[in-house]
């Protein structure tokens, strides 16, 4: 396996995993699990070691897990394989967003992964629970039990229903995919791939180097050569070097990738497209390493490096064929420089394109953990860091900054009456009705947390932001989602607070969002579906 890399997790994900590679077409990794740790003792050193050992070469080994698993095991970069260790949360953290878990947890579900459901009577076995004992012990510590569902297994949800039956607990399905554990395993792959190939970028660059400085007689063209990190520039100046040192009066290159022709270069480029095909025919065919053109008057090179042709050239019209063999040899030594730079070229190509496909990844995942999936707005680690950048513009500017605090009215009796898959419909629909209304440049909107919402208005006064906070309560009004466990309305109504920061009085950013929030607290005092502007100075 030398030259792979390993993925090694809990064997509950290692269906997942399998896929995650084969979607991708990762045929250079592995994955190796390791036995489940639930209700048992972490992984020890010496049965990772077991592991280790049945796994063969490979060239590294990517650990994922929780505390659960891996309290015991130790990052080791300078053993062989190089072994690094990805901490998580929670072991749900490789199939799904954090605040999704965090939020489920909150709630008081009980998770469970697709794996783990395969065998859920063993899992109680282990705890030494029968039917009666557990649905004791879930009924006092549980409200239901959720189902992180990645899609691999489809008998996942009559396993749930057995499960949740037998504890005598009501149950739901939270489709998470495959998109978290993808863009983990892809990140992770990618930055092997990066690490990799500017390792051997750096060695044949030494190699390329040294070899120069074994031909000192064509230095100057050569390393003109070996600067070149595009294949098409390297080519070209190949071209000069030939044609400048033979005096050659035509020069051309067919260029092969993975052993077929492609591209045919010529100097000088004026030739018929009949005499252009013939010639890319004929160094197409051509199988040896060196031969004499028909004329005597040129010669032709295969270009090999590492056993693969990387071209053909063909040197003609050499203004002075008595020297001929001395051009032979000065060529077949200045052809092995020749595959350093061309080799380069492509594996700057291809680190660019691996630089790329890893900074999309990175987007990916800073985007995941800036946005709420649920609702697609920002989440409330991006409210926070938002938040205090907006604040020291406003110190800077002196310009005034305003807070909306939002809450849907009864929300828990919308989800006790209607259920939780109507409650995340209804969350999605509010936070558009919110997003709309605010969508100037400087607005920015956030899921705080449950049913609450949060609204930071940039150079916008309390006044400008009471006329927003009426808008977006009118707009959720208007939605007309039917709430027959509100108290105050047919239909889902909002409550907001609003709130001035102003750079001219000694406050802090905290200060106006607890204002902010004591006016939504007021809100729902004077009967919800209204809005209500803070005091700033008692805050």
């Amino acid at each position: 396996m030398a030259g792979r890399i390993a993925i090694l997790l809990c064997d509950h994900y290692h269906r997942e995993a399998k896929t995650v590679l084969t979607l991708d077409g990762f045929e250079e990794a592995v994955v190796v699990t390791f036995p489940a740790r639930c209700n048992r003792p972490p992984l020890s050193p010496e049965e990772l070691e077991a592991i280790l050992a049945a796994l063969g070469d490979c060239e590294r080994i990517e650990i994922f897990g929780a505390a659960c698993c891996l309290d015991l095991i130790e990052d080791a970069p300078d053993k062989r394989p190089p072994r690094r260790i990805h901490r998580l949360p929670q072991c749900f953290s490789m199939i799904a967003d954090q605040e999704i878990i965090d939020r489920s947890l909150r709630e008081g579900a009980y998770l469970v992964a697709p794996g783990w459901l395969t065998d859920w009577p063993a899992g109680l076995e282990r705890l030494g629970l029968d039917r009666e004992a557990a649905r004791a012990m879930f009924h006092e510590t549980i409200s239901r039990v959720t189902l992180l569902d990645t899609g691999i297994d489809v008998t996942s949800g009559l396993h749930l229903a057995e499960f949740a039956d037998f504890i005598d607990r009501p149950c739901q399905i939270h489709t998470v995919g495959l998109c978290c554990l993808r863009l983990r395993i892809t990140q992770t792959i990618l930055t092997w791939h990066l690490e990799r190939e500017k390792r051997e970028s750096f060695e044949a660059a030494r190699e390329m180097r040294k070899q120069s400085a074994d031909y000192a007689m064509a230095v100057d063209l050569l390393g003109h050569l070996a600067q070149t990190t595009e294949e098409t520039q390297t080519v070209v100046a190949m071209i000069e070097v030939f044609t400048m040192l033979f005096a050659a009066g035509r020069v051309a290159f067919l260029r092969f990738v993975d052993g077929r022709p492609e591209e045919l270069h010529l100097h000088p480029e004026e030739t018929s497209p009949a005499d252009r095909e013939t010639l890319r025919t004929r160094l197409a065919d051509f199988r040896e390493e060196s031969a004499w053109t028909e004329s005597g008057r040129g010669f032709l090179l295969r270009i090999i490096h590492r056993g693969e042709t990387q071209g053909v050239i063909a040197v003609e019209e050499i203004a002075f064929p008595e020297y001929r063999d001395h051009y032979l040899n000065l060529a077949l030594n200045i052809v092995n420089v020749c595959t350093l730079p061309i080799d380069n070229a492509r594996k700057y190509d291809k680190l660019r394109k691996t630089e790329a496909l890893l900074k999309k990844a990175n987007t990916e995942l800073h985007l995941l953990a800036t946005t709420d999936t649920l609702t697609g707005i920002a989440n409330r680690r991006s409210f926070d860091s938002t938040l205090a950048r907006e604040w020291r513009r406003m110190i800077r500017s002196r310009t005034p900054l305003s807070l909306i605090m939002c809450d849907i009215d009864f929300f828990k009796n919308y989800n006790d009456l209607y259920g939780h898959q109507a409650g995340d419909a209804c969350l999605q629909d509010v936070a558009q009705a919110i997003r709309k209304k605010a969508m100037r440049p400087g607005d920015f909107v956030a899921r705080y947390g449950g049913e609450e919402f949060v609204i930071i208005l940039s150079g916008t006064p309390a006044a400008g932001a009471l006329h927003i906070a009426e808008e977006i309560r009118n707009a959720v009004r208007q939605l007309e989602i039917p709430h027959a466990g509100s108290q105050v309305d047919r239909f889902v109504t909002v409550s907001l607070g609003v709130s001035q920061g102003d750079a001219s009085a000694a406050m802090k950013a905290d200060t106006v969002l607890r204002a902010a929030d004591a006016a939504l607290y007021e809100a729902k005092q004077q009967g919800r579906n209204r809005v209500v502007i803070a005091d700033t100075e008692r805050h």
